[in-house]
C-alpha cells in the first residue's frame, strides 16, 4: 500500500503559468493561472457560505500524513478517514495538498461544533491506525476574522507580511504546489452538509452580488460619496470596503438621501435671472 521510495512525484516541479484559451482557466492542475482562479472562486464561496450560515467557522484542523503513498492509496486512506469523521458528526470542507517531500496533508475547516479536546478524540478514533502509516494532527480555533486563514487553506493569491515581517505580493506562492494531472486525486471535498446550499448556487449568488455592486458604483455620485465617507472617517475603514457597501445599497433611501445632502446643490439648475 505504501511506497518508501516513490516512483515519481505527485506534484509538478515547474507547472506552466498559463495557456492560450478562449475561456477563463479553471483547472487546479493544468496551469498556475487556472489554480489561482479556482482558489479565488473557492475562497469567495467559503466567505459567502459563512455569511449565509450567520456564524463563523469553528475549528481549523490539519492532518499531516507522514508516509509516501501512491495515488490510489492516498484516495483509499482518505475515503475511510472522511467516512468515519462524518459518522462522528464532523461537518467540514477539506482541501488536499501535496508536499515537497512527496506526501500529502489535509486542511479541514469545520462548521460543526466541538471542543478541541472532543475533536482530537474524534480524529484519533476515525483515522486509520498509525501502525499502517504514521500521521499527526494540529487543531486551532478559528478567529472571527478568518479571511487570511481561508486564503491560506486554498493558497489563493493574497498580499501580506510573513512571520518575519517581510511584505510579499503573493504570500503563499512558495507553498502553492499543483498536483500532477491525471492522478485521480481530488483537490477538495466536503464531510457532511458543509455548504448552506450548493456551491454552484452560492457562486451564482456571488456573481449576482458583484454585478449589483458594479452597477451601483456606476450610478451618479455613488463613488464620490464613498470617497467622501472614507475621508470623513479618516481612512479608518478601507475605501474598497466602503465602495462595495455603497455600490450594493446604491438605490437605498439612506444612500440616495446622503447623496442629495452632500452633492444635491450641484444638480440643481441655477435660477434664471430676468433681464
Amino acid at each position: 500500500m505504501y511506497c518508501s521510495i516513490p516512483d515519481d512525484k505527485i506534484f509538478q516541479t515547474t507547472p506552466p503559468w498559463t495557456k492560450t484559451s478562449n475561456f477563463k482557466l479553471k483547472s487546479w492542475t493544468e496551469t498556475v493561472q487556472g489554480y489561482l482562479n479556482e482558489a479565488k472562486n473557492l475562497t469567495t464561496c467559503l466567505i459567502r457560505n459563512r455569511e449565509l450560515a450567520k456564524r463563523p467557522y469553528t475549528l481549523f484542523l490539519t492532518i499531516y500524513v507522514d508516509v509516501t503513498m501512491q495515488p490510489k492509496a492516498i484516495n483509499d486512506w482518505w475515503k475511510k478517514a472522511a467516512r468515519n469523521l462524518q459518522r462522528k458528526g464532523v461537518v467540514a470542507i477539506w482541501v488536499r495538498e501535496p508536499t515537497r517531500t512527496n506526501r500529502v496533508h489535509y486542511h479541514l475547516l469545520l462548521r460543526s461544533i466541538h471542543t478541541k479536546e472532543q475533536l482530537a478524540t474524534i480524529i484519533e478514533e476515525s483515522l486509520p491506525s498509525r501502525k499502517s502509516g504514521r500521521w499527526h494532527k494540529n487543531i486551532k480555533a478559528v478567529r472571527m476574522k478568518d479571511g487570511r486563514l481561508l486564503r491560506y487553506i486554498t493558497k489563493a493569491k493574497t498580499a501580506g507580511e510573513t512571520k518575519s515581517g517581510i511584505y510579499l505580493s503573493d504570500l503563499y506562492r512558495r507553498k502553492r504546489l499543483l498536483f500532477k494531472s491525471g492522478l485521480g486525486i481530488r483537490k477538495h471535498g466536503t464531510i457532511g452538509k458543509f455548504w448552506t446550499k450548493s456551491k454552484e448556487a452560492i457562486w451564482e449568488d456571488v456573481k449576482a452580488r458583484e454585478k449589483r455592486i458594479a452597477e451601483g458604483l456606476e450610478q451618479p455620485n455613488v463613488k464620490r460619496l464613498a470617497q467622501h465617507a472614507y475621508d470623513f472617517v479618516g481612512g479608518y475603514v478601507p475605501l474598497r470596503q466602503i465602495e462595495r457597501n455603497f455600490g450594493y445599497y446604491s438605490d437605498s433611501p439612506g444612500i440616495q438621501n446622503w447623496i442629495e445632502q452632500v452633492f444635491g446643490h450641484e444638480n440643481r439648475a441655477s435660477p434664471n435671472i430676468a433681464t
